[in-house]
């Protein structure tokens, strides 16, 4: 059987309600029908009764959801577990979307791997939605995310606030010459724009739109231009004389979250891992309250 089908199955279930279920699952709503109607067609029974602004679940339905946790839960955990070697006591599971890998984790990885003897870490790379679905899925043990979610049983832990400069070859960048040069954008997220009102002399087609970190850091230097950028990647450069933070503009930043489940069976380990620091500098990284 189609886990995603159950998937979208229990969704609608908990929501009661179609559109909000495409919502939180990043699919239409036509989608959404569609799947529901394979799972019913597959079972040969209805498991909701729809009436106008009403949807319940039938008794089949009823029956068939704790089933479908639990099917759930067992094929994303076996997708784990059976690829471990002897000597390995467990396997932790950590995606986030490709930028963030590009600035330099590896301290925090080096701690979380020393939290527990015989522990096998696994890197994934993919968008925000794709990473919620793994985690309700239970592929999936923490994500890195920089917006949040509405899904329900996917909790948020803020771990600071990424902080953004912009910059340029030139040292000497007045507004004026900042609206005649060339804009590279980094694309990190919908919710990420500098504001028009700040920065209009930003706001035109960027002669790079790039969601890696790295490629618009390259062009940036080579070719010149200015670009909103992470401080923790171009902080040596600044030291060096290479790049120059733009005068008279303030930094601009992003939210840091590790998205986990709340009923996951690894919260004891997941909250040691949330007590981790990430191991940059103050003025990379702006930390939360807890």
């Amino acid at each position: 059987m189609d886990t995603e089908l159950l998937r979208t199955f229990i969704e609608v279930s908990k929501t009661r309600h179609f559109g909000r279920a495409a919502e939180n699952l990043y699919l239409t709503q036509s989608a959404v029908s569609f799947r529901i109607r394979q799972l019913e067609q597959q079972l040969g029974v209805s498991l909701f009764a729809r009436h106008r602004n009403n949807i319940r679940l039938t008794a089949s339905g009823e029956r068939l959801l704790p089933y479908a946790d639990a099917i759930l839960h067992t094929l994303g955990r076996a997708k784990q577990d059976v690829a471990l070697s002897p000597g390995f006591s467990q396997q932790l599971a950590i995606g986030a979307p490709p930028v963030f890998w590009e600035l330099d984790f590896n301290e925090w990885l080096g701690h979380v791997y020393g939290l527990v003897p015989g522990l096998a870490v696994r890197l994934e790379t993919a968008s925000r939605e794709h990473l919620c679905r793994q985690l309700l899925e239970r592929s999936l043990d923490l994500a890195l995310l920089s917006e949040p979610t509405k899904i329900d049983e996917i909790a948020l832990h803020p771990i600071g606030e990424l902080v953004f400069e912009l910059v340029s070859r030139d040292a000497e960048v007045t507004h004026e010459k900042l609206a005649q040069m060339p804009h590279i954008h980094l694309d990190w997220g919908t919710s990420f724009e500098p504001q028009p009102t700040r920065m209009q002399s930003l706001q035109k087609t960027p002669v790079l739109h790039s969601s890696s970190a790295g490629m618009a850091l390259q062009f940036l230097l080579g070719n010149g231009g200015a670009a909103f950028l992470p401080r923790r990647m171009v902080s040596p450069y600044l030291e060096q004389g290479r790049l120059h933070p733009v005068k008279e503009t303030q930094p601009l930043t992003r939210p840091l979250y590790v998205a986990y489940l709340e009923n996951s069976e690894r919260r004891e380990l997941i909250d040691s891992i949330l007590s981790l620091s990430l191991g940059w500098r103050e003025d990379e990284l702006r930390t939360a309250p807890l």
